[in-house]
């Protein structure tokens, strides 16, 4: 190993039920779990030793960037990161992922590196979208398959939402505010406020709520927009 790795440290990574990885303070890859190894196509943890983000090899190295500005920002701040990706991994599937990115501290507190830790949530996420839909329109819903070929379930042919209007209806309807829409979009509050607006009229409501109600009834509650899928999610919150 480039960097010595404690034994508690690897006792740590190796006890993890997801995926777990630890970096040192130059960004490069010292230990991970098996199972982290694997979603990004390495057969053995030791093949990832001495890479970086950007020596990923799957599609998710496209986010590379991002990545390793979570990692800065981790090490910097010594302050734990929460992060939402949706992201393609080596077997070109699709998944959804809650990852916890927080300082690794020696004796003296010092940052001496960063663990970052995953828990695939796609299909608790997809239940959670099922039960809520069955809930509120007493239906049935059609199959929850997160993949980039496909958008989940169907949605009333007799109404046509933009790309971008679809984006903020996804998040919206998952209990985002306009603001942090905004920010997972890369737009202008204001542009997500016309979006709403325009989401609207063309639901017939007045008001957020009724957009809400609209928009379920309509199927969009279990829908999700091609383009998110390629935007490649991953936000992120300080804790």
């Amino acid at each position: 190993m480039g960097t010595r790795v404690s034994s508690k440290l690897v006792a740590y990574i190796d006890s993890h039920q997801g995926l777990a990885a630890y970096k040192d303070t130059q960004f490069a890859y010292q230990y991970s779990n098996s199972a982290y190894a694997t979603l990004i196509g390495l057969s053995h943890p030791q093949d990832l030793i001495g890479r970086t983000v950007f020596d990923i090899p799957c599609d998710a190295v496209s986010y590379a960037q991002e990545f390793d500005v979570q990692d800065r920002q981790v090490m910097s701040s010594g302050q734990t990161l929460r992060i939402l990706n949706i992201q393609p991994f080596a077997d070109g599937r699709w998944g959804i992922y809650l990852c916890t990115k927080r300082p690794w501290f020696n004796e003296g507190n010092e940052v001496v590196g960063s663990i970052g830790e995953a828990v695939d949530i796609t299909d608790a996420y997809t239940s959670a979208l099922s039960t809520r839909f069955a809930r509120v329109t007493g239906q049935k819903q059609h199959s929850l398959i997160l993949t980039g070929a496909d958008t989940v379930g169907r949605t009333n042919a007799g109404m046509s939402l933009s790309p971008r209007e679809s984006e903020v209806l996804f998040l919206i309807l998952r209990g985002k505010t306009a603001k942090l829409a905004a920010e997972v979009l890369s737009i202008s509050f204001r542009t997500v406020e016309q979006h709403l607006e325009s989401i609207k009229f063309k639901l017939g409501a007045r008001n957020k709520a009724e957009l809400i109600d609209a928009a379920i009834d309509r199927g969009y509650l279990n829908h999700i927009p091609l383009s998110i899928f390629s935007r490649r999610l991953s936000v992120g919150f300080l804790l």
